[in-house]
């Protein structure tokens, strides 16, 4: 079991947060690029300071099983089923980006770095799977796998409605059990290390207002599933060739999280006295080809030897500005 801890050190568990997914999914500026796109290239911009230096409690809790890969045939699964779970292995991160939402073409701020943004808690490597004799036809393994928590406030929204009536509105994520954090590869086999992300938040929409007159909506306006949340990150520099090129995630220095293709569910619950306003709502916001784009900043380990990331206070890091 030493052997595998010291060499967990080439697959750094993501951390993250994995509720900012949607925290503004439906509002912001107007953008004229494409989904998925954010206006112009990154200029420099005030790295923002965050005063934090303290993580919440780390969740506690249980994996998501359907989130696991497949163990492959004579890895070994720590800890063994006799075992006590893993002593808590506390860490925390900002995360903020960018969401696109197909419907109305616009990019909003996801935890905004300027507005109080919050920390996801995390507890580290709850989970390791690992395979270091593979039989001839099979690879090396490792994995491990790690738990998130994030809960931000309601955000400020602005979309349409019946095409064309400007409509206001808080939106609430709220959060149905933890994220799955799972990563796998090691760079002693040359393998990439691919990090998953993984949760589920019911989407709620409140205090409505449309052309200024408020709507009422009801106290239970919200998505008629769960929206699941799946953002990757990838580390691959040393590769042979660099790897791919890109950016590369890690755990303690951070970097890009992507969810490519979100789906947001219909409304439902929406209205009051007998006026059903859930086509309104699924119509201006629900659907697939939404995106979201983070950066992660270095995370903070309070229970870890200094240098542990919390001191003089949890990295920050600053949204790319439009030209």
């Amino acid at each position: 079991m030493r052997d595998a801890v010291r060499r967990r050190r080439a697959v750094r568990p993501a951390a993250v947060l994995a509720a900012v997914l949607l925290a503004g999914a439906v509002a912001g500026a107007p953008s004229e690029a494409a989904p998925g796109t954010v206006t112009g290239g990154p200029v420099a911009a005030k790295v923002p300071h965050s005063g934090v230096n303290t993580c919440p409690d780390p969740p506690i809790g249980e994996l998501d099983q359907a989130r696991l890969p497949p163990v492959p045939p004579g890895a070994m699964v720590l800890p063994f089923p006799d075992m006590d779970p893993f002593p808590p292995t506390p860490a925390c991160a900002f995360a903020v980006g960018f969401a696109n939402v197909h419907k109305l073409g616009q990019a909003s701020v996801v935890n905004d770095p300027d507005r109080k943004p919050v920390l996801a808690g995390l507890n580290l490597t709850r989970r390791f799977v690992t395979l270091w004799d593979p039989e001839p036809g099979q690879q090396p393994y490792f994995e491990a796998d790690s738990l998130g928590y994030l809960k931000l406030p309601p955000s400020d929204t602005t979309f349409l409605t019946y095409g064309f009536m400007p409509t206001t509105a808080k939106m609430e994520l709220i959060p149905q059990g933890l994220l799955t954090i799972v990563a796998t590869g090691n760079s002693d086999w040359e393998q990439p290390a691919e990090f998953t992300i993984g949760g589920y938040q019911s989407l709620r929409i409140y205090d409505v207002k449309i052309n200024g007159t408020p709507l009422d909506v009801g106290p239970n306006c919200r998505t008629v599933k769960p929206v699941n949340l799946e953002l990757k990150g990838r580390q691959d520099d040393y590769l042979p060739g660099g790897g791919d090129g890109k950016p590369d995630y890690t755990l303690q220095g951070g970097g890009p999280l992507a969810q490519r293709d979100l789906t947001i569910p219909p409304f439902t619950g929406c209205g009051t006295g007998g006026e059903n306003l859930d086509r309104l709502f699924t119509a201006a916001v629900s659907g697939p080809g939404n995106t979201l784009n983070l950066i992660q900043g270095a995370i903070c380990t309070p229970t870890s030897d200094q240098p542990n990331g919390c001191e003089p206070e949890i990295e920050l890091s600053a949204l790319p500005h439009r030209r």
